[in-house]
């Protein structure tokens, strides 16, 4: 390894694994929020709204961020150890 970033020991990491699983059964309810909060939107309105798409796909990067940290295909702890995730907007 060329740049050596200090690895937590195996037990903290562990820890680190159940708290950020936590975190992601939490995760689920307000990603089941935000779509009722969207559906709501779009049937008083006639579309979702910009704001809710954006935080929405930032939230994703973040839950793809805990199940990389969990499954150890990365060892970059996510948010709020790291900063919470940008998508760049480009599709529309």
């Amino acid at each position: 390894m060329s740049d050596e970033q200090e690895k937590d020991p195996l037990f903290l990491t562990a820890l680190y694994m159940i708290l950020f699983y936590l975190v992601f059964v939490l995760a689920g309810y307000v990603l089941i929020g935000l779509g009722i909060i969207q559906v709501v939107v779009r049937l008083l309105s006639g579309q979702p709204q910009d704001e809710l798409k954006r935080f929405g796909a930032s939230f994703g990067c973040y839950m793809s961020q805990i199940v990389d940290y969990i499954s150890m295909k990365s060892d970059t702890k996510p948010y709020p150890f790291n900063e919470w995730p940008v998508v760049n907007e480009k599709k529309k």
